[in-house]
């Protein structure tokens, strides 16, 4: 069973991309892509290329930059710009009045002294209010600071995380690359075989009807030349379905078949700095978004200071409105002095939630290393028997130069020589899922180092 090696954590972000390169809506006339032209021949580096263009994630990764800004500058006007408001009341308070032994609904307590219903002290019996009002935050520069940097860090590990996600991405786009590779060379092997199946049964065919060779000899040969047919169209399936998942990947709207470069991945040496890796980016922007969250918390404990101003009407008798024009202005203050320890409580989160992320930062600083070296020492194992390999199949082709003119001269029956075809057939078979283990383990390792 060919198997795909893929990311830890990374099978969701396979099935959402299967998901969006699949699904279209019912009504819409998608257009027909167009198809590459005839003995198109693209690499490693075109459909990289396609995955990172045509991936949303890319627009992600740019977007939250341009996010940030904009929501600071929200957050600027929102904390130091002043703001105008309209603000209109009616309340009624109607009774039941028994004045003078008549008992019946009015509009509000006035001028009555028997009533049931609210006490015309507390509601002043109506409401009429209307007037427009500014307001203006003062001394609001710390949190402005401080809201600006919980929204650039919560942008930064957005965009950390679209990254990330795009790294993941590529990783996907280079095994199935390789896979695909690994199609066609096993479709070269079975073609170079039925090449040397087609001359030696043409041969053969000549011998039997000279008598020289047995009827048996020339099934025998031929039934080999099918089963490599079956081979051949099984592997040609594999590589047709194989290309086009590699364009579902890679965003790519095409469904025509093109032939693929070979490719060698260069191993990437040395990797990044401890602490600047792309993977560990992410607990020390968890970090941050930690601390300005906490520095956002903190800001409740501060006063808070407005100013405002307002003008317009505000009157509890209907025939009063006209004299009841008037201005405002002052100040608001306000200030938390106990929340039942609500303050130390989120410090104290917050720490835990920092040694959670610390935790997860030195467990992959630790087995990241180790990780490294044991991809290193399975591509060194895999090196060693790609050597031995083309060794044997040097000398399996030898064999084969000799058992073809000892089988013609009769000195070998055809069974012998399609023995050993067979493991020829073998170890080609194996030496091309060598050569592409040696890349799917290049990439792991330059996923890793990164």
């Amino acid at each position: 069973m060919r198997k795909l090696l893929r990311a830890p954590g990374c099978q969701w972000l396979w099935l959402l991309i299967w998901g969006l390169g699949m699904s279209r809506p019912a009504t819409a006339q998608a257009p027909v892509p167009p198809a590459a032209p005839a003995g198109t021949t693209r690499d490693l580096g075109y459909y990289l290329a396609q995955a990172r263009q045509n991936s949303p994630l890319s627009a992600d990764a740019r977007n939250q930059g341009r996010a940030v800004q904009l929501e600071t500058e929200r957050l600027r006007a929102f904390y130091t710009k002043a703001t105008g408001t309209l603000v209109a009341n009616y309340i009624a308070v109607p009774v039941f009045s028994r004045d003078n032994g008549n008992t019946g609904l009015r509009y509000s307590a006035d001028n009555s002294t028997r009533y049931v219903g609210y006490d015309v002290a507390l509601s002043n019996g109506a409401l009429y209010q209307g007037y427009a009002q500014l307001t203006q935050p003062l001394f609001n520069q710390k949190r402005l600071a401080a809201f600006a940097q919980q929204a650039q860090g919560l942008a930064l590990s957005q965009q950390n995380l679209a990254q990330l996600s795009l790294h993941d991405l590529e990783k996907l786009v280079g095994d199935q690359y390789i896979l695909c590779q690994q199609d066609l060379g096993q479709l070269a092997y079975v073609r170079e075989l039925l090449g040397i199946l087609g001359r030696q049964r043409l041969l053969v065919e000549k011998l039997v009807a000279a008598s020289l060779l047995k009827q048996s000899d020339y099934l025998l040969l031929q039934i080999e030349v099918e089963t490599q047919q079956v081979f051949l169209n099984t592997y040609r399936t594999a590589y047709h379905r194989d290309l086009l998942d590699l364009n579902v990947l890679c965003g790519i709207g095409d469904t025509s078949e093109v032939q693929l470069a070979t490719t060698d991945l260069p191993l990437r040496r040395g990797g990044p700095a401890p602490g600047l890796s792309g993977f560990t980016a992410r607990y020390r922007l968890d970090s941050l978004v930690l601390a300005a969250n906490q520095q956002v918390f903190e800001l409740r404990y501060k006063p808070l200071v407005n100013a405002f101003a307002n003008g317009g009407l505000e009157a509890v008798t209907f025939s009063d409105i006209p004299q009841r024009l008037g201005v405002s202005a002052g100040l608001q203050f306000s200030m938390y002095l106990f929340d039942g320890h609500q303050r130390q409580l989120s410090r104290d989160r917050t720490n835990v939630l920092l040694a959670t992320t610390r935790a997860y930062q030195q467990n992959f600083a630790t087995v990241n290393p180790v990780r490294q070296e044991r991809l290193l020492y399975e591509l060194r194992q895999v090196e060693e028997r790609q050597r031995l390999s083309r060794a044997q199949i040097a000398n399996y082709r030898l064999v084969l130069d000799s058992y073809k003119r000892e089988a013609i001269a009769g000195q070998l029956s055809i069974v012998a020589y399609v023995l050993v075809l067979k493991n020829y057939a073998a170890a080609a078979r194996d030496l091309v899922l060598l050569d592409n283990s040696r890349l799917l383990l290049i990439n792991a390792y330059n996923y890793w180092t990164w």
